[in-house]
């Protein structure tokens, strides 16, 4: 016992002559260093999500080397030398431990070798090996559906109650740890006969929300509002939360806002301090101005027509003259002129490159109403086509910086998703491309909307034509 003691503590004192603790210390504070400043600079260089995964696995991979090298090497003055053993490493009591430290050495060396051939083959796009769809981790998140609320007023009012339902909607959809669906999905079951078990079935949701709305009219005023949200759990039909809101018109935005942090509770859903401020906040003080959009909306979700399209128009420049800061009807005001253009972009389309850097310039920021992805995009499609790569480049840059703001705050939005994914295919990013065209596919696929999941279906196929 006494004679194996005596070769652990040459050997730890060899090691600290050596600075070979020093050296596993430094380079555990540049490795912890440089895991810091890759999370900061890695997305903001749009590399591979899987960049991290492997600065991380080279880090652990290089630390056995880096012992090895220490024990070996030392610098000095004179550069960096062999180190010197001890004289005293030829006494009997040392050579166990020599061969102790080389047998470590090897040991280590087949492990190091054994990780890498199995870890970065299998890290996700590493020599053009992407993630199979079946492989990616499962999201363990709650998922619930807001059902279009009934409307128990008049017919005239039918609007009003799906505004209801997109506004919970989107709130909902602002939270990361609860996975949505999309509303286009959910609108198919407006009026339906199905039961809540036999929609939660089909849609893979957890839990439902549904309601009613009545909008009390006053020829004196703008009347009240009464909205009777219930969430029902799939599994067993139970009533999680019910609850009976009655206010005036003006206060409907803290019902919204209310009914959606509700369910965030009932659910047990941790959110961040942005999350609640989303779910909080109030689109315009003006109700009119509500109405207005809320009018127009429903014009642009009922039909994808030019006329429609037009009259939503209409719907929401009024909105905008009685609120001109209504950031959300001026979005929408985009949508729909975007709407108007997409359905006469084959007329500008030719078959020369003169043909579409005509159509090019014929484009105005006007058309598509004021800060919007759609002209960016349509710009650059077609100076791309065109051959002006540099135009083209410019303006799928523009596209995709306000793109991807609106998809992070829309994240369950596919028409977003979709449109982010030709601007980065525009700018020659692939896999990012191709990440959000899947990714729009997935929230709304063609067994949940055949008309629109044909369409993201259709538009990731482009994408793939476009990136090669």
């Amino acid at each position: 016992m006494g004679d194996s003691g005596s070769r652990l503590r040459g050997f730890a004192a060899e090691l600290k002559r050596r600075r070979v603790f020093r050296v596993a210390v430094l380079y555990a504070v540049v490795a912890f260093v440089i895991l810091q400043v890759g999370e900061i600079v890695i997305p903001a260089l749009r590399l591979p999500e899987w960049t991290l995964t492997l600065v991380v696995t080279l880090s652990l991979l290089f630390f056995p080397i880096a012992m090895v090298l220490a024990w070996a090497f030392d610098i000095t003055a004179r550069g960096v030398v062999r180190t010197d053993p001890l004289p005293s490493e030829t006494a009997p009591y040392r050579r166990p431990a020599k061969a102790t430290a080389v047998t470590a050495v090897i040991v280590v060396a087949l492990l190091t070798v054994t990780a890498a051939f199995y870890v970065i083959p299998r890290l996700p796009g590493w020599w053009g090996v992407e993630a199979a769809a079946g492989e990616r981790p499962e999201d363990s998140r709650q998922k619930l559906v807001v059902l279009p609320f009934a409307n128990l007023g008049s017919p005239l009012d039918e609007y009003f109650a799906d505004g209801i339902t997109e506004e919970i909607t989107a709130r909902l959809a602002s939270i990361q740890g609860l996975g949505g669906i999309a509303r286009t999905t959910a609108m198919q079951y407006k009026d339906t006969d199905k039961t809540v078990n036999e929609i939660g079935q089909e849609l893979g949701v957890d839990y439902v929300l549904e309601g009613t709305v009545r909008w009390e009219s006053n020829p004196e005023g703008p009347g009240r509002v009464r909205v009777t949200p219930q969430l029902i759990k799939v599994e067993d039909d139970t009533h999680v939360w019910a609850q009976i809101y009655e206010e005036p018109l003006e206060g409907v935005f803290q019902v919204q806002s209310e009914i959606a942090e509700r369910v965030v509770e009932a659910l047990d859903v941790t959110i961040m301090e942005p999350e609640r401020l989303a779910l909080t906040s109030e689109p315009t003080q003006n109700v009119e101005a509500y109405s207005w959009y809320l009018w127009g909306d429903r014009l642009l979700m009922s039909s994808a027509s030019q006329a429609n399209a037009q009259e939503a128009v209409e719907m929401f420049e009024k909105a905008l003259a009685l609120d001109p800061d209504f950031e959300l009807a001026r979005l929408k005001l985009a949508e729909a002129h975007a709407n108007i253009y997409w359905g006469n972009f084959r007329l500008l389309l030719g078959e020369r490159s003169d043909d579409y850097q005509a159509a090019a310039e014929w484009l105005y920021l006007d058309t598509f109403g004021s800060d919007t992805s759609a002209y960016y995009l349509a710009r650059g499609i077609l100076y791309e086509r065109a051959g002006e790569h540099d135009m083209a480049q410019a303006s799928f840059d523009s596209a995709q910086t306000m793109l991807a703001a609106r998809t992070a705050l829309l994240p369950s939005d596919a028409r977003l998703h979709a449109q982010l994914g030709l601007a980065y295919a525009g700018l020659g990013l692939r896999d990012e491309a191709i990440r959000e065209g899947r990714r729009a596919t997935e929230l709304l696929p063609i067994s949940k909307d055949a008309f629109a999941g044909a369409a993201l279906a259709d538009n990731l196929a482009h994408i793939y034509v476009m990136v090669g």
